[in-house]
This record gives C-alpha cells, structure tokens and sequence, in this order.
C-alpha cells in the first residue's frame, strides 16, 4: 500500500491510499462525517481499498483535524470547495471514475457533488442534510455550530415535499445512487436517506437494520463495520464491472 500525503493550495491536507495491484483509472472519494478526520478513517480506507484494488482518497475538511481553519471559522462553502478539489486531483492524476462514498456529513457533500462533477456512482450512508441559507456561514453562527434543538427540529420537518441544493444535485445526477438507511439511527432519521432515495433517477435502497449511526459507539463494533465494508465492497465491483463502465 503506497500512502502520499498532499496539501491543496489553500492548505486543506488530503491523503491517498493506492494498493500495488490498484485498478487502473479508478478512485474512491471517502467523504467522512462532521468532525471525523483522515486519520480516524485511514485504516478503514485501506482496509477496503486493498480488498477492492482500487486508491481511496479521504481530506479534512477545514475545521477538521491539522486543517490550518478553525471549525468556527469555517463554512459548508468552503469545505465543498475542498471536496471539490480534491475529486479534480484525482482526475489530473487519470483517476477520472471516481464513485463518492459519504457518510453522514459526507453523505451531504456526495449528494452536492453530484450537481457540479460526474461520478461514476455515490453511496450515500446515514445522510444528512443542512440549510441552504446558512451553506456560506461560519460554522460559530450556524445552527450546526449553536447549542440547542434546532437542528434536530430540522431535520424533522424533513419530508416527502422537501427539496434543497444537495436533493436537487441528486434528482438532476444520470449515475447510480446507493442510499444506505442506519436502521437504528437517532441522529439521521429515516425519513431524510428515504428522501435522497425518492429524488434519486437510477437509486437503490438498503437499510442496514439494528445499526446506530456512528458503529463505533456500539457493542461489537467490528462487526457493524464488516457489514458496512461488505456492503460497500459490493456497489465498488458493481459499479467497476457495469458494462456501461468499461472503456
């Protein structure tokens, strides 16, 4: 496994992992969750990106781990900025069949991606969703970044009628588009990946019943994340073995 670690110019640090026998051309995007880093997914990463024989790329996003932004100066707009860049470096380098996978606040910047870039596929796991009218706010004056109920009662009003930059990108994406529901997720209820699902043109749904939404809070951890890995194992070599994806 060859690890190289570079550093966008704006100072964002982003970390590729390419297994010897890599697959020629292809790449994973690992958009993690808010607050989770390169390092707290670098193992994880290479796990799959070994079984898979395909380079994953995982970033930190500003306010995240060594970025030089502080998360309470940082703003959405700019961390999708970031992800943004970080799937073009992958192209510069002929890494240009990139499937996205997000989890949780990377499940939201998948689903923004699919408007302005064009993947092979996205899995969007546990995804969240945020206010469009506070994407270019510091996170210190965001409903994210305060104390108190709103968010959750955002989320919550979250329903069949509801449409955002980051559901709008996905209805407009021609790719495929996996949506993985936590079955027993408290922080993203079901009703907001049943809604990526609904808007979603080439979608498919699975549920992942009993699991939480961070599996490392949960007893047997390691097993929790086998079945994601596995998962995820299977939409890559769908995705990568597609007649319509061969060259």
């Amino acid at each position: 496994m060859k690890i190289e670690d570079y550093t966008l110019d704006d100072g964002t640090p982003w970390r590729l992992l390419t297994p010897y026998s890599a697959t020629a051309g292809w790449a994973i995007l690992w958009l993690q969750g808010f607050t989770s880093t390169i390092e707290g997914h670098s193992e994880g990463c290479e796990r799959m990106s070994i079984i898979s024989g395909v380079p994953f790329a995982i970033l930190n996003y500003a306010g995240h781990g060594n970025h030089p932004v502080t998360l309470g100066q940082a703003t959405r707009k700019q961390q999708f900025e970031e992800v943004c860049a970080v799937y073009d470096e992958l192209v510069k380098r002929g890494l240009d069949r990139v499937i996205v996978i997000g989890g949780s606040f990377g499940g939201y910047m998948a689903a923004l991606l699919t408007g302005v870039r064009k993947p092979q596929a996205v899995i969007l796991r546990a995804p969240a969703n945020y206010k469009d009218e506070e994407f270019e706010y510091p996170y210190s004056e965001t409903t994210e970044g305060r104390e108190g109920e709103a968010k959750d009662i955002y989320r919550q009003s979250i329903d069949k009628t509801f449409s955002n930059s980051a559901t709008e990108a996905l209805q407009s994406f021609n790719g495929a588009s996996y949506i993985i529901e936590h079955g027993a997720d408290t922080v993203i209820t079901a009703n907001i990946p049943q809604l990526y699902y609904q808007v979603a043109k080439n979608g498919s749904y699975i549920t992942i019943h009993g699991l939480e939404h961070s599996p490392k809070l949960m007893l047997h951890a390691d097993e929790w994340f086998d079945i994601i890995e596995r998962w995820i194992q299977t939409i890559i070599h769908a995705t990568m073995y597609n007649p319509q994806n061969q060259s």
